[in-house]
């Protein structure tokens, strides 16, 4: 459940888990301890700073399909795509095809499912030699607060090309470089029109990375071409 805090210019919120409940006896002191630091946050006067963890699960990451050989998404590649969006120490892994089904609906042979590794399904295992196409999240432990200072949108391209190209080196070549900072940790993409999350528009992309940016070809898309999107940065915070 979010609680949320709004103050003039600032903007924070702390996601906390359904099964972290009061009383607050019932909790170990590092638990207590983390929730008090989080809460802290909430008055530390940094421009759209978003305070989280009491840990919980990251975001889904699809960074392969199994066109090749089969469905790789290796922690380690996942971490090297998505700079600081995932623990150091998962303490699960879940994986689902992108159409929804957990890995025990779908009935593949799975080669690798673990929080060392991540999510391999190979094609070779398969009595179709074909995988489904899925996506993985981790679960993390309880962490310190965290401050994320979000840039303002950009939107320096539109599909009208071979598609939207909103790359970080390029925003940053035509806006000031003191606006977005050399090595973002977080990245946001939404349709220019109506702010929908790039994520649930179907589209596909060649590139979503804080420290690449974003990129949608049209060569990717079946109706030929990507929709117009803008995108933020997320830097760790100045204090």
């Amino acid at each position: 459940m979010p609680v949320t805090f709004v103050s003039s210019n600032i903007f924070c919120y702390i996601y906390i888990p359904s099964d972290f409940i009061l009383p607050i006896q019932t909790r170990s002191t590092h638990e207590i301890h983390n929730f008090l630091k989080l809460v802290s946050c909430l008055f530390t006067e940094l421009p759209q700073c978003k305070c989280f963890t009491l840990g919980g699960w990251t975001q889904w990451f699809d960074i392969d399909n199994p066109s090749g050989t089969g469905d790789w998404e290796l922690l380690t590649d996942l971490r090297s795509e998505n700079p600081g969006k995932i623990c150091d120490n998962p303490t699960d892994i879940e994986a689902v095809t992108l159409s929804g089904q957990s890995v025990a609906e779908a009935g593949e042979k799975i080669y690798k499912y673990d929080t060392t590794s991540g999510f391999v399904c190979r094609n070779e295992d398969q009595l179709d030699r074909r995988c489904n196409d899925y996506k993985v999240r981790f679960s993390c432990p309880p962490d310190v607060c965290k401050e994320v200072c979000w840039t303002k949108w950009y939107n320096r391209d539109n599909p009208s090309g071979k598609g939207d190209w909103e790359t970080l080196n390029s925003i940053r070549k035509k806006k000031s470089k003191k606006q977005i900072c050399p090595e973002p940790i977080y990245i946001e993409a939404v349709t220019a029109d109506g702010d929908i999350p790039a994520i649930n528009t179907g589209d596909n992309f060649y590139h979503y990375s804080p420290t690449i940016g974003f990129v949608c070809r049209n060569q990717d898309q079946t109706s030929g071409s990507c929709k117009d999107y803008k995108v933020r940065f997320g830097c760790p915070c100045c204090l």
